[in-house]
């Protein structure tokens, strides 16, 4: 089963993130937190692999991710993956610190996961906050965002491992702290 290492935003971040959503939804683009079924939460994703023992990966990430809540992650503006799954997402700065935190995520996963995603290997991220898959009118989708206030400042909030497709289950791989969403 796949899995995904993602940093879920503060709540004001989270908050604007979900309005994005709901104004997708209704303007006719399903947005990721409007897919039936599904319990995503706004978030930037680290890695994702297909095989892994989740309780393993977590063992090793938990120290690495200790510091993790309160990194900044500006969401800078829009984007497309032109990919088969045709991606809408909002652009987060690379900054020294998060490229950083993703190179020592990879590097603890890397010897006890197998297919890591090519997307999400050290030298080609391009971190990012889904806002919707399978997007066949990108116009649309830039109407609505630019009629929403961008940048949105946010910060990390936890990490946690979550089960693709569909974010369902999820283990905190970071302390709780005062950042939570929602």
């Amino acid at each position: 089963m796949p899995y995904a290492i993602e940093l879920f935003l503060d709540e004001r971040a989270d908050r604007r993130v979900r309005q994005m959503w709901a104004a997708l939804d209704a303007a006719g683009v399903m947005s990721l937190g409007g897919r039936p079924g599904t319990d995503h939460h706004p978030h930037v994703t680290l890695s994702v692999f297909q095989e892994g023992d989740p309780d393993q990966v977590a063992d090793v990430l938990r120290p690495v991710l200790a510091t993790t809540a309160g990194l900044p992650l500006q969401l800078a503006g829009l984007g497309f993956f032109l990919t088969d799954e045709a991606v809408a997402f909002l652009a987060v700065i690379p900054s020294g610190r998060l490229l950083t935190l993703h190179r020592q995520v990879h590097e603890a996963v890397a010897p006890i996961a197998e297919g890591i995603w090519p997307y999400y290997r050290p030298d080609a991220l391009l971190p990012h906050c889904t806002l919707a898959t399978g997007v066949t009118d990108r116009a649309t989708v830039a109407d609505v965002v630019a009629g929403l206030p961008i940048p949105i400042p946010a910060l990390a909030s936890a990490a946690y491992l979550v089960e693709v497709p569909g974010g369902h289950s999820r283990t905190a791989l970071t302390p709780i702290t005062g950042i939570n969403p929602r």
